[in-house]
């Protein structure tokens, strides 16, 4: 009995235990529990302006850029390496900087950057110089480099200042003048050297034979009506007899008027006799006029056509002759081959003359023009440079190069100069000018404007708008709201364009305030 009673009681029990825990359940006792945990976990992951967190954004948190390194893989820092974490690229977007295209952040686009590329295998290279400097924006046929500053942009409103000087020193900024000098603006281009066209010949027989004779070899040096070849023609042959008949018969006839014109003075003859032998004498003159023009086509010259017809020579040997002085650069004549019109036998040119066929860059066409200066450096002629003039650009785009063709005349007295020679012209499109210059690395692109840094004092700095007139090797060419001598950050300028592209940073080693 005494048993019975205690499983009863034990019974009881777990009744009044399972009948708490419904009614904390229905309370919501247990569930706000809970959710204090988890907005406490909430609150240690804190949302950012770029849809991360707070203790994932490297735009919000600096120091996640040399916590995890660099990313050896994709050649950028880990922290903004989009390809090995996804989840990035909504704060790239947000600060307006990614590529649709090509489905990369704008400042790592190899493809659209070139800069990009020539920066992204050192490991040493800082997030300043993987700045999109020069990149397509939402026009795609204007690149960043060539856009004005817009003018509804507020960053020139701003200022970044650092907590203290020692602050900005600990972020490791480094600073560099902005510079005024005397600039030379030019583009480059590829090259390749070929024949002036204008004296290029390519010599084929006028008529079809066998080679009987080839007395110029590659390389001779020719004059104007030299002869390179004999052809054993015997259209050549025939065209020689179908003249000296026709100037037989001409002269026959020239006899005949004449005594029919005598004839009828003397009433010996009629009018209508010598009104036949003058029909004659024309129809055979006309038939002597296309004999004469017959051999001109074959390239027989006027003297030599009369020496035809003083020695009666009917020889079937066509003489192949160079049309001007120049240098044989081509042969493809052999004796005893037979050869027809179309075969290409010599080619002649005067090399002391070149041109130089560049190829422009679709970005650099437009400034381009016919009679600016170049200089043209071959890669296997070291040492050597050859200046010349354009003389033509042509009016379409080559569609499968994308580059506009143009042209350079070059003189090549001692023959330096050969055919398809490969190299690099420099055109100048602006003489020297007054111009300021400040390192490529204290330029950034912050969403809608190129700007520079301009150091107030040791902890303050204040954004200018600049254009971008003109890229050289290291430094960029500028106009806008700077002034000579004015001191910009170059390395660690990257940070203040983050800075502003925030606006404010909660927790952040510097503060963006309305500049006054």
């Amino acid at each position: 009995m005494q048993t019975l009673f205690k499983v009863l009681g034990g019974c009881f029990v777990l009744a009044i235990g399972a009948g708490v825990v419904v009614i904390g359940d229905n309370n919501g006792w247990f569930r706000k529990e809970a959710a204090v945990q988890n907005e406490i976990s909430v609150q240690d992951e804190k949302p950012c302006p770029h849809g991360l967190t707070s203790t994932t954004c490297a735009f919000c948190d600096e120091s996640l850029i040399e916590k995890l390194g660099f990313c050896k893989g994709h050649e950028v820092p880990e922290a903004f390496c989009t390809q090995c974490n996804s989840a990035l690229i909504v704060a790239f977007k947000s600060v307006n900087d990614w590529c649709e295209e090509h489905n990369l952040p704008e400042s790592q686009c190899k493809l659209c950057n070139p800069q990009a590329e020539e920066n992204g295998g050192d490991e040493a290279t800082t997030i300043a110089d993987q700045s999109p400097s020069i990149k397509l924006v939402t026009n795609k046929n204007i690149l960043r480099n060539q856009k004005a500053p817009s003018v509804t942009c507020t960053t020139e409103s701003l200022k970044v200042q650092f907590l203290s000087p020692q602050t900005a020193k600990k972020a490791g900024l480094e600073y560099d003048n902005i510079l005024e000098k005397d600039i030379v603006e030019t583009i480059s281009c590829n090259t390749e050297i070929g024949y002036d066209e204008n004296r290029f010949a390519r010599l084929s027989s006028r008529a079809s034979g066998v080679i009987a004779d080839v007395k110029k070899d590659l390389g001779n040096q020719i004059k104007q009506g030299d002869i390179l070849a004999t052809i054993d023609s015997s259209d050549f042959g025939t065209a020689k007899s179908e003249y000296l008949q026709a100037n037989a018969i001409v002269k026959l006839w020239e006899k005949n008027y004449d005594r029919e014109k005598g004839l009828l003075e003397k009433s010996a003859s009629t009018e209508r006799d010598v009104l036949e032998a003058g029909t004659k004498l024309t129809e055979s003159k006309i038939k002597l006029s296309r004999s004469v023009q017959r051999l001109k086509n074959l390239g027989i010259g006027h003297d030599s056509i009369k020496e035809i017809a003083e020695k009666s020579n009917t020889s079937t040997l066509l003489p192949l002759t160079a049309p001007f002085d120049g240098t044989i650069v081509e042969r493809d004549a052999v004796i005893g081959e037979v050869v027809t019109t179309s075969q290409v036998l010599f080619a002649v040119s005067d090399t002391s003359r070149v041109w130089a066929n560049l190829d422009v860059y679709e970005n650099d066409a437009i400034k381009i023009l016919v009679g600016m200066t170049a200089i043209i450096d071959i890669e296997s002629l070291l040492g050597r440079r050859h200046g010349g003039k354009v003389t033509w650009v042509s009016s379409h785009f080559d569609p499968k190069t994308r580059t506009l063709k143009a042209r350079v005349e070059l003189p090549n007295p001692k023959g330096f100069l050969k055919a398809g020679m490969f190299g690099k012209a420099t055109v100048s499109i602006k003489d020297k000018t007054p111009s300021l210059v400040v390192p490529k690395s204290a330029v950034q692109w912050e969403g809608c404007c190129n700007v520079v840094f301009v150091r107030l004092s040791d902890y303050v700095f204040e954004p200018r708008k600049i254009s971008i007139e003109y890229a050289m090797e290291r430094h960029y060419v500028i106009s806008g709201n700077v002034k000579p001598n004015e001191t910009v950050v170059t390395t660690g300028s990257f940070l203040l364009k983050t800075e502003v592209l925030k606006g404010s940073i909660g927790a952040g080693c510097c503060e963006v305030e309305p500049g006054k």
